[in-house]
């Protein structure tokens, strides 16, 4: 069962800032979970999810953590908090249009990130889990047959599916939501993992998408997230 106690994970690359920001929140009652990169974050997702709060610093060493809340609003339902020392109006509109719900500039006091998260956790729902995951009610509308190796579609087509289309979407399918880095995609499908195989894979994604948007028909579901790898944005039966 999962516990009641607010679970937050933070972003932040500075290691001795990520640390006192950790004991703090902590010491205010909340479970948190401290990484150092975009990359880690995604990672801990996966692995560890789901969280009911993001606090995110903007500049991390492999990728912005505006990036990292735009993919926290369009697959998930956590909040989202932007930590930064960018301070300027534009910084701050930049990081409302990413999708976050608080803007909060450094240094601050601990007591005031901790009454925000406090504050936001109470407006959010109830369920903080991948948007179309698990923790979804929404009815999917694909359909993975595992023993046919075929895909129903939204409009009733019937996708017929390689061996390495069936590896991609059952990787995929094991967290849904939350990316698969593109190294666990490589050594899955390929004996090797090096330039060639990622350019093998991209292209494998690229005819599965063709496939199913032919004749008129939507693309499946499989996000791309820059420089980590990909994921489903819904959820699929599977049978």
């Amino acid at each position: 069962m999962q516990s009641k106690v607010p679970r937050i994970i933070l972003v932040e690359d500075d290691a001795d800032l990520r640390e006192s920001i950790m004991e703090g929140l902590e010491l205010s009652g909340f479970q948190v979970a401290g990484v150092g990169s975009g990359r880690e974050f995604y990672c801990k997702l996966a692995d560890d999810g789901p969280f009911a709060v993001a606090v995110l610093d903007v500049g991390l060493p492999d990728q912005s953590g505006l990036v990292l809340a735009e993919y926290c609003r369009a697959n998930t339902t956590m909040g989202v908090i932007i930590l930064t020392a960018h301070d300027s109006e534009e910084d701050s509109c930049k990081g409302y249009d990413a999708g976050c719900d608080l803007y909060l500039t450094k240094p601050f006091p601990s007591r005031v990130l901790a009454s925000a998260i406090t504050r936001l956790v109470e407006r959010l729902p109830a369920t903080h889990g991948p948007v179309g995951g698990q923790n979804s009610s929404r009815t999917p509308r694909w359909t993975l047959d595992r023993t046919a190796w075929k895909l129903f579609t939204p409009g009733d087509e019937i996708i017929a599916l390689t061996s390495r289309e069936m590896q991609v979407l059952t990787a995929l399918l094991e967290t849904p939501g939350e990316p698969v880095t593109r190294d666990h995609l490589q050594r899955l499908l390929y004996p090797r993992c090096d330039e060639y195989t990622g350019r093998a894979l991209d292209a494998l994604i690229r005819r599965l998408r063709a496939k199913t948007s032919q004749s008129g028909g939507e693309p499946i579901p499989i996000k791309t997230v820059h420089s980590v790898g990909y994921c489903l944005s819904e959820s699929f039966a599977i049978l």
